[in-house]
């Protein structure tokens, strides 16, 4: 599985690569890029250093890696979200935004269930 996904993130990454280099604004590519590594790294990394950091000191050890690949998701569903959900309150976006995020907290919590679940079995 960890092959497939690192081959499927290669080709999407060849695939923006390949877009960019086919672009006229090239100007107009390299600030974008510039402001995603800006924000990358002096916004999102520490957030997700933070979430993690938070996690392992209130989330039992058992439930950590499920809730830190929720913090994961919803705050990259977060960080997309948001700037569409700052217009009116009465958008779309907000709503879909909570409903995501929730779906994001259910999830965590089924995968937990199951999880514990399959810890309890007997191999035999």
């Amino acid at each position: 599985m960890r092959r497939a996904l690192v081959v499927f993130g290669a080709l999407v990454m060849a695939y923006g690569l390949t877009g960019a280099a086919r672009d006229p604004d090239r100007l107009g590519i390299l600030v974008f890029l510039a402001a995603v590594l800006v924000l990358h790294d002096t916004v999102f990394l520490p957030l997700v250093l933070a979430a993690g950091t938070l996690i392992g000191r209130v989330v039992p050890a058992a439930g950590q890696p499920t809730a830190r690949a929720a913090a994961v998701v919803g705050l990259a569903v977060a960080v997309v979200a948001v700037p569409l959900a700052i217009g009116p309150l009465d958008g779309p976006y907000l709503w879909g935004l909570l409903v995501i995020l929730a779906v994001i907290a259910a999830g965590r919590k089924g995968i937990e269930r199951w999880r514990s679940g399959r810890r309890g079995r007997s191999r035999g």
